[in-house]
């Protein structure tokens, strides 16, 4: 099998298996510091992250952090809207 792919081959599943190890233990070391009862948030916190933004990168739409942000300040100021990161189309 290693004859078919060739050297590139090799170096480029090294290169992806070297990834997801790095981006375990990066994991495992969050959840390990994390307080006690916020391990997960603390592990999948960054992950969960870059998914929202490459939605927002993807879809052109706000993220959902953004739109809690915004739904709370309407609801402090009476239902104006204060965010100035609105997006229009």
């Amino acid at each position: 099998m290693a004859d078919a792919l060739g050297v590139p081959g090799l170096i480029m599943g090294g290169a992806i298996a070297l990834f997801a190890v790095a981006l375990v233990v990066g994991m495992v070391v969050r959840a390990v510091r994390a307080p006690r009862g916020q391990r997960m948030r603390g592990a999948f916190g960054p992950l969960a992250g870059a998914g929202e933004v490459y939605q927002e990168l993807h879809t052109g739409q706000r993220g959902l952090q953004d739109s809690i942000i915004e739904s709370i300040q309407e609801q402090e100021h009476g239902g104006q809207t204060t965010n100035d990161r609105k997006h229009t189309r």
